[in-house]
């Protein structure tokens, strides 16, 4: 799988679960939507310094791991009270749901299938505010760490590279679309001292 990949397939997962709740990337422009909504982020890309090769060492695997981040942010549950009303804080508790979802047998069996794994950074923080005199944005924090496999095809290590150039401007046709070749058969002779 590649970053762009993973970062889908996670995406998914969290919406999935959240089908009532907007799910949106860190760092991007637009305007912040209303309780209930979900803000994931990323940092620390890192990859193993040497590849794992199969057998004709057409194809060249990496293990990539990095920290993903789940903000939750909710309105709470109403709860009656008299004449009145109030909201409780659920954040912590919604979001420690959504994490047993990740541990389910059905979820890391999806895993396992594209070989990704997703382990939780305890503590989920609660990182509820008082906003104003009279209004809570409820919200807890969680991270993970997700690992998995990537793949460096290629004479250049970009085979299957779907945008060329990528959005930064990097790669060319010719570096993705270059063949690797190698010996298919090797002929050893052995030759005695009388030339037979």
């Amino acid at each position: 799988m590649t970053f762009s990949e993973v970062k889908k397939f996670i995406y998914e997962l969290v919406k999935r679960y959240h089908p009532g709740a907007m799910v949106v990337w860190t760092k991007t422009k637009g305007v912040t939507p209303k309780p209930p909504y979900i803000t994931l982020g990323y940092s620390n890309l890192n990859r193993s310094a040497f590849p794992l090769s199969d057998d004709e060492r057409e194809h060249r695997y990496y293990n990539y791991d990095f920290i993903f981040e789940i903000n939750l942010y909710t309105a709470g549950k109403e709860v009656k009270a008299g004449n009145g009303s109030y909201f409780e804080n659920t954040a912590v508790e919604d979001l420690e749901e959504f994490i047993r979802f990740l541990d389910s047998d059905g979820i890391t069996e999806e895993l396992a299938e594209k070989n990704v794994t997703i382990v939780m950074n305890p503590p989920i923080r609660d990182l509820s505010e008082l906003i104003g005199d009279t209004k809570f944005n409820y919200r807890s924090m969680c991270e993970f760490t997700i690992t998995f496999v990537g793949l460096a095809d290629g004479k250049y290590g970009v085979s299957g590279i779907q945008t060329v150039p990528n959005p930064s401007g990097g790669g060319m046709k010719e570096f993705v679309e270059a063949e690797t070749y190698a010996i298919e058969e090797i002929r050893i002779q052995e030759e005695t001292d009388n030339g037979n």
